[in-house]
């Protein structure tokens, strides 16, 4: 699997809080959650620190491979979903459980508005290929036929529960199956989903071809025009933005 990537700040008052990284097959893609300067996040370190925290943490996990969890299953909330066996979700259960564990001692993780993050994470498993999606940011999954199937989570965010890992949408194909899976936080799918100036296939094809930064640099021309989020209302004017791209042979 080849990776390359790009990331760029949405906004020089504050600190980019995305996050990518790859290592010996896998990749990890988060998305910080930005919310207003000030909120009280009863956190001394931050979102961007949540966001590398989580992030580094893992990937390490994910690089174990096929040996022991490095932390037993989480029991999901009550009422919850509980599937069986599934790729990765222990290990972001328990990258979690770390990330709690790190700051536990000097901050407050009761508050709702404790640092969460969005999770996206894909890891080569000889001739399978595992990946992870859980909160709004997209998974584009395109196919050695030509077809792409677009796969972005629901309301659930990483923060400091491990049991969240549980609504995290799962899965894994043969490698033989895929061309490219494209990785994009929301502020990187604004071309296809509030800007509609392409759709899902349109957008994979602009990062295969031109590369990830060619497809940040669009979204920020699409921004320059409407600067007061008028003909796309917006919550962020420019947002972090952030994109992987995992080519497979052939691609």
């Amino acid at each position: 699997m080849r990776v390359s990537w790009a990331t760029d700040q949405g906004s020089p008052e504050r600190l980019n809080e995305d996050f990518v990284a790859a290592a010996g097959g896998a990749v990890v893609v988060l998305d910080g959650c930005g919310l207003p300067l000030g909120t009280d996040l009863g956190c001394v370190h931050g979102t961007a620190w949540y966001s590398r925290s989580l992030g580094t943490r893992l990937l390490a996990r994910m690089l174990d491979g096929l040996g022991p969890q490095a932390a037993p299953p989480v029991a999901p909330p009550e009422g919850a979903h509980r599937p069986g066996r599934r790729p990765l979700v222990a290990r972001l259960a328990g990258a979690v459980a770390d990330v709690a564990a790190a700051h536990r001692a000097t901050c407050d993780l009761t508050v709702p508005a404790t640092p969460a993050a969005t999770v996206l994470a894909v890891r080569v498993r000889g001739d399978l290929v595992d990946y992870l999606v859980l909160a709004d940011s997209t998974v584009l999954l395109e196919r050695t036929t030509g077809e792409v199937e677009e796969i972005t989570g629901g309301p659930y965010y990483a923060a400091a529960d491990p049991s969240v890992a549980d609504f995290a949408i799962t899965g894994t194909l043969p490698v033989g199956e895929l061309r490219r899976i494209v990785m994009l936080t929301d502020g990187a799918t604004r071309l296809a989903d509030t800007f509609g100036v392409t759709d899902w296939p349109g957008l994979a094809r602009l990062a295969a071809e031109h590369g990830p930064a060619a497809v940040v640099e669009r979204t920020r021309e699409a921004e320059r025009t409407d600067p007061q989020g008028r003909r796309w209302p917006r919550r962020k004017i420019h947002d972090d933005a952030t994109l992987a791209v995992c080519a497979f042979p052939g691609a």
